[in-house]
């Protein structure tokens, strides 16, 4: 157990209350997941994160199943936020939120069979199964959109083939002319059964398939997975692992930020501007393999520490950000300058603080739309203790605002890199990692380019993963789309969802 996470076994109703009680109490939640630990314990968990507001504190209620009753009381009614954790965990564990108002299948497509539930350690797949799914024999269970009656309202279905070299999602709008007055979106076609993966792993091999659940965050990803392992054993890693760590996780913010403000170009259809971003996205990519052997920053996180000493290319990233920074300035003077696309960005998929905070949305999006919330500034951890620098926030909640929330953020992080390589560190890059204790658990963080991320790992009687649970900005933010772009017209669409910059893959686990 950390310091700063406080766990509190509670039984039955009084979850419920004491849960809806944190929230109500201005706590924030940051996630919910069952664990099967019958084994051991004879019963199922359920676990909802909370974060202790001003304070660097987690408040964990967790509640106990056991036996034949594997239903609770829901949450979703009183704290919307948990929506889809509580669809996952019924799709996942069989575990049956009472008074949940919308329990269809979330994870699961049609042809997945029903009561198979993969997360409960005695799931398996029969051989005459595989058959069945083989030969398309399994028995689908079909998905029921939901429908808006009304006269002059019409579906216009969008996807889950889409053009481009995006994943698949599909879009069900239900528009009068062109407004959009409804949107379903229906996600979890690459499900990749990441969790069930992470169980079959050692802790350490365990990186390497952190780092790929999103490829844009890879390296987040990777660093809340370490730190997780890493509380959970004990081990503080060397002062200069954490400034690399810290100098990396803001080289993945600043080329993501500066890349995600040329694609909201092209639904502008500023192709100037688009090709612009991309450039100077491609400069820092090209660096980012330099100094790290990846493109991604694939391959410098492991279990202690890190692998390379990116310092000795202080020169190189100094002289990168030098020429970055300089085309970064010109690029958004050309943007500022376009009054056709700033016009198409001002008042286009607002989402209110409101609607925002009951979603438990994070990262840019919240910021956008006056949540003062960086898990950097909320739970310290690596150097951002020892850097200046405040979350940028603003109320418009538009496109404009999350557009100018990024461009904000990417100088920040170019001042940040700056003061970390002023400083001298330590030689030592990784420290010895002590063996992981028999049922100990911990969480991971970090905020990644897209909002807060975070990973809950739980080691079994032989120390090895017993549950390893991951939570994406993405999977956070993708039920808000829908609130934001109420309203707006349909071709208008493509640049709301550009302006959210969600992941399928980071979504899809």
């Amino acid at each position: 157990m950390m310091n700063n996470e406080h766990y509190r076994e509670l039984g039955g109703r009084e979850f419920r209350d004491h849960c809806i009680s944190l929230c109500r109490s201005g706590f924030t939640l940051r996630l919910m997941f069952a664990t099967d630990e019958r084994e051991n314990e004879g019963c199922f968990k359920i676990y909802v994160v909370f974060s202790e507001t001003g304070k660097d504190s987690f408040q964990i209620p967790f509640l106990k199943l056991k036996g034949d009753d594997l239903s609770y009381h829901g949450l979703t009614p009183d704290i919307p936020a948990v929506h889809w954790y509580e669809r996952e965990i019924h799709d996942m564990f069989g575990l049956t939120p009472e008074g949940h108002p919308d329990l269809r299948r979330l994870v699961f497509h049609d042809s997945f069979p029903g009561d198979s539930y993969p997360l409960r350690k005695d799931w398996k797949i029969s051989e005459a199964e595989l058959r069945e799914w083989g030969e398309g024999l399994v028995r689908k269970e079909p998905y029921h959109f939901m429908e808006v009656k009304g006269e002059g309202v019409y579906e216009i279905p969008v996807g889950p083939v889409h053009a481009g070299i995006i994943e698949p999602g599909h879009f069900r709008f239900s528009a009068v002319g062109e407004t959009i007055f409804f949107l379903e979106p229906r996600l979890f076609y690459t499900h990749k059964g990441t969790e069930k993966l992470f169980e079959g792993f050692g802790f350490s091999e365990g990186v390497r398939l952190a780092e790929r659940v999103s490829g844009t965050s890879s390296f987040s990803h990777g660093t809340a997975y370490c730190m997780a392992v890493e509380r959970m054993s004990g081990t503080d890693i060397p002062e200069k692992a954490k400034a690399i760590r810290t100098l990396l996780l803001e080289l993945e913010r600043l080329y993501n930020h500066v890349g995600d403000i040329g694609n909201m170009c092209a639904g502008t259809g500023l192709a100037v501007g688009y090709a612009a971003g991309a450039l100077i996205k491609e400069k820092l990519m090209q660096l980012n393999e330099r100094v790290s052997g990846s493109r991604y920053l694939r391959g410098v996180n492991v279990i202690g520490g890190v692998t390379k000493d990116i310092f000795q290319y202080a020169d190189d990233i100094l002289t990168t950000l030098e020429t970055a920074t300089g085309d970064y300035k010109a690029f958004m003077k050309l943007l500022l300058g376009a009054i056709s696309h700033v016009e198409r960005l001002e008042n286009a998929g607002q989402l209110s603080r409101e609607i925002a905070m009951k979603l438990g949305v994070t990262g840019v999006a919240a910021r956008a739309s006056g949540v003062n919330d960086d898990i950097r500034k909320a739970h310290p951890h690596l150097l951002y203790d020892r850097l200046e620098f405040e979350p940028h926030t603003t109320t418009r909640g538009d496109v404009f605002a999350r557009m100018m929330v990024r461009a904000e953020e990417a100088e920040c992080s170019i001042s940040m890199i700056h003061a970390l390589l002023e400083r001298n560190y330590g030689r030592e890059l990784a420290a010895e990692v002590k063996d992981v204790s028999p049922h100990a658990c911990a969480l991971g963080y970090t905020e990644s380019p897209r909002g807060s991320l975070f990973y809950w790992v739980k080691s079994d009687a032989e120390g090895r993963p017993l549950r390893v649970k991951l939570r994406s900005p993405s999977y956070c933010n993708w039920p808000a789309v829908p609130f934001a772009v109420h309203g707006n017209i349909v071709p208008d669409f493509p640049l709301c969802n550009k302006s959210f910059n969600l992941s399928y893959s980071g979504c899809d686990m």
